[in-house]
């Protein structure tokens, strides 16, 4: 009882805190819930400042995010956490290394299926380390800029990537600057298109009836299938 409680008490203050945020800034856009699974052992520190340098980017494309740490959920938390149902709740993972056929440019990669739905993105810490040392850039603010990145292609579906901002496929000099000054953002057809989706969701909960959730593996396993890469 007293886990359940705990639980309840932290999710709630994630959303409210995620909402104050949205608030103070006078954004009160559509909220989406990500799953986190730090199977690469982020720091606690680390992964708290790419959370919120993460919502933050989302917040200035007025939207909303819920985060729920998951790597070790008991069997009450996992219950939450595998309500995968796209696209108001994903799922990220943060991975040590990137996959041996994956670009050595590579720092994440989102699961797309054929017509451009996906759920599930990862995201490579080591890629990250090794970026963060050369551009001495700060690594929570880096690794929270890859996780909007991937989250975005999600989100906005096939050919997501940009010339410009956030979602520009290589990520050089001019997008490193603004990773520093925190300003790597979405554009704003980007955050039209999110938004798009997110009225879609709405429409389609309340016309039809709830799934049953799949688990997590199972999931992900059926949608693996077309990544798009970071770089």
């Amino acid at each position: 009882m007293h886990r359940r409680l705990t639980v309840f008490v932290l999710l709630t203050l994630t959303i409210f805190l995620s909402r104050a945020s949205a608030e103070a800034s006078g954004q009160t856009g559509p909220q989406f819930t990500v799953s986190v699974y730090n199977d690469a052992g982020v720091p606690a520190a680390v992964l708290d400042r790419a959370e919120q340098r993460s919502g933050s980017i989302f917040a200035r494309a007025n939207l909303e995010v819920v985060w729920l740490n998951c790597t070790q959920a008991s069997t009450e938390d996992a219950l939450v956490c595998n309500q995968i149902d796209l696209p108001g709740h994903l799922a990220l993972r943060i991975i040590p290394h990137a996959a041996s056929s994956m670009s050595d440019a590579a720092f994440g990669v989102a699961f797309l299926s054929p017509d451009g739905a996906g759920k599930y993105a990862d995201v490579f810490w080591t890629r990250a380390e090794d970026l963060q040392v050369t551009s001495n850039l700060d690594l929570g603010g880096l690794l929270g800029s890859v996780m909007a990145h991937e989250l975005g292609h999600l989100l906005i579906g096939s050919n997501a990537h940009a010339v410009s901002g956030i979602m520009r496929a290589r990520w050089e000099g001019e997008e490193l600057r603004r990773i520093a000054m925190g300003n790597l953002l979405f554009t704003a057809q980007q955050a039209k298109l999110m938004h798009a989706k997110a009225r879609l969701r709405e429409s389609a909960e309340h016309s039809v009836e709830p799934q049953t959730t799949e688990q997590l593996g199972l999931e992900t396993s059926n949608l693996r299938e077309a990544p798009s890469r970071l770089f």
